[in-house]
């Protein structure tokens, strides 16, 4: 999705239609609530004809339904048309056939400033969506429905929370209330640096509703880097975005698994709190740590290596954002 976001957002709009790829949040939480009945009520086999059935039908529906660029849209209006092609800012043009400048981006900064920080991010995530519903029931004792209800609904309420972060940052952005690279560092720093504190608070708090509360807050704060690092991608570098997010993937997915490889290290007694304090620590200590990566490297300063053969052509209302910067946001575009 990233590699036609160029083509379709404009820059006052684009934290909004990152808060869309959230969507995989609802997924999570009614996994967890809906599979939580099937396996209690039918079987393990049944939850995954449920969701594999659901998985395909969106290949479906997402081959049907989308286009890549707005012209080779059948149903989009004239007047749908000319409001991208006026605000989309940046010039993108195909870049099929076209040499990518894959050693400018392996050596940017600002990409690895990302990858860095989502690493920390998805870290903390995938403690929170893997051993979740594994604390609920050997910690807080829940029983499975009830676990299953209680795991899924902060990620559910987090995706609503990232329409919320989203339609703030662009609210930000519109009004010029900061520089956008500080826009993008403060909602990047919502997204790690409160769950990071929140999660090393949980191994500590023995009142379960306040617990509870922690955790919620926690969860759904995580979705505020979709406003933040997120969005960074295509603000560096238009023209290349699904070639940066792939670059920036190999750098934070592999977090996906190292997450839980080392929570299942550290925790061999599910029923030890004192493990669980161990893992949440890790936790914080790697989502604060990233962050700090971002925060000295990070900048929503357009790459020279974006253009590629384009014109450097900007949209007035970009133009407008991008160069009503404070003085500390000014980074030479050949130094980063």
């Amino acid at each position: 999705m990233y590699a036609v976001v160029g083509y379709w957002i404009p820059l006052s709009e684009r934290s909004r239609f990152m808060s869309s790829f959230q969507g995989f949040s609802i997924g999570i939480g009614l996994t967890y609530v809906i599979c939580g009945f099937i396996i209690d009520n039918f079987s393990w086999r049944y939850a995954f004809f449920t969701t594999g059935s659901l998985g395909m039908l969106w290949c479906f529906l997402w081959y049907m339904l989308a286009y890549n660029t707005p012209h080779e849209h059948p149903r989009i209006t004239d007047e749908e048309l000319e409001y991208i092609e006026m605000n989309i800012g940046v010039e993108v043009k195909e870049t099929v056939g076209t040499k990518v400048p894959w050693k400018c981006i392996f050596t940017s900064l600002p990409v690895w400033a990302i990858g860095i920080t989502t690493f920390g991010r998805i870290w903390i995530h995938y403690v929170f969506i893997v051993y979740g519903p594994s604390f609920m029931t050997n910690i807080l004792k829940f029983p499975l429905q009830t676990n299953g209800f209680l795991s899924g609904m902060p990620f559910i309420c987090s995706y609503l929370s990232s329409v919320v972060f989203c339609c703030i940052a662009d609210k930000m952005v519109l009004k010029e209330v900061m520089s956008l690279t500080n826009i993008r560092k403060l909602f990047t720093a919502f997204s790690q640096i409160i769950p990071g504190i929140l999660i090393f608070s949980i191994g500590y708090i023995n009142n379960i509703v306040v617990l509870l509360i922690i955790w919620f807050i926690a969860v759904t704060y995580i979705t505020a880097s979709y406003a933040g690092a997120m969005a960074n991608i295509v603000d560096i570098a238009p023209n290349l975005a699904g070639q940066v997010l792939a670059f920036c993937q190999t750098i934070h997915m592999p977090a996906s698994f190292l997450s839980p490889l080392a929570g299942g290290f550290i925790v061999t007694s599910e029923g030890s709190i004192e493990e669980w304090r161990i893992l949440f620590g890790t936790s914080s200590v790697i989502s604060i740590v990233t962050y700090s990566i971002y925060q000295i490297y990070g900048t929503a300063t357009i790459q020279k290596w974006n253009y590629l053969s384009t014109s450097n052509s900007n949209s007035s209302e970009e133009n407008n954002i991008l160069n009503n910067k404070d003085t500390e946001d000014n980074i030479p575009i050949d130094d980063v």
